[in-house]
């Protein structure tokens, strides 16, 4: 079932917050909808701001799939 356009904005959210928890503020990336520029309604996914290095990337996937399992299992309670 796709998510709506409330749930993808709450999600890339979520991926933000996190990330700036883990990895600080200065990380040079962060989330956005994608295709970059997507409005959420449009959006089929989520991709890095900018040209990240692999380490930034590695990161990045942690976060991102951690904050899924959350959403996912809270998907799933409703």
């Amino acid at each position: 079932m796709p998510m709506s356009k409330t749930t993808k904005k709450k999600y890339l959210k979520a991926l933000n917050r996190s990330l700036k928890k883990e990895a600080g503020k200065d990380f040079g990336s962060s989330f956005v909808f994608y295709p970059i520029g997507a409005k959420p309604k449009d959006a089929t996914g989520v991709t890095a701001s900018d040209a990240a290095n692999p380490q930034e990337l590695k990161v990045m996937e942690t976060v991102q799939a951690r904050v899924f399992a959350e959403f996912s299992s809270a998907a799933g309670a409703a």
